[in-house]
């Protein structure tokens, strides 16, 4: 009967003990659980976006008049978008890609309009000076 006594208490003791420790680590420990390894490579990718985008402003602020530069940046995007296709949490930086694309493509197209007028007025401008008075006359 001791025996059984002695045992209980010390049953009963560990379990006290077990009890106290849980409840000071629940009160100790951080109860939000960590991200899993998905969405630490949505964290990644999308800090990657941040920084790529702030780095993608400033040389498109450099190169914004020189359709060659504008190309190279649209390969980048384009090679940046054929490693992350398939991730279905890159949705946000592919997105991103083919929005810039897209900008550049436009802006690569203005630039040729804008040189093409300029020729068509140089062009103009040298008709006039080769036969002045017989450009846009009136009848």
């Amino acid at each position: 009967m001791k025996r059984a006594l002695v045992i209980a208490l010390g049953v009963a003791a560990a379990l006290a003990v077990m009890l106290v420790y849980n409840v000071w680590r629940g009160e100790t420990e951080v109860l939000a659980p960590q991200p899993g390894p998905v969405e630490q490579g949505r964290q990644a990718l999308h800090a990657q976006l941040e920084q790529s985008a702030a780095r993608e402003a400033q040389i498109e602020k450099t190169y914004w008049d020189q359709p060659e530069k504008l190309q190279v940046l649209i390969q980048s995007h384009q090679k940046r978008g054929a490693e992350l296709d398939g991730n279905p949490a890159a949705g946000e930086l592919l997105a991103h890609d083919k929005d810039a694309i897209t900008r550049l493509q436009n802006r690569i197209t203005a630039i040729a309009a804008q040189r093409q007028a300029a020729a068509a007025a140089a062009q103009a401008a040298a008709a006039e000076q080769a036969a002045p008075g017989t450009a846009f006359t009136k009848p």
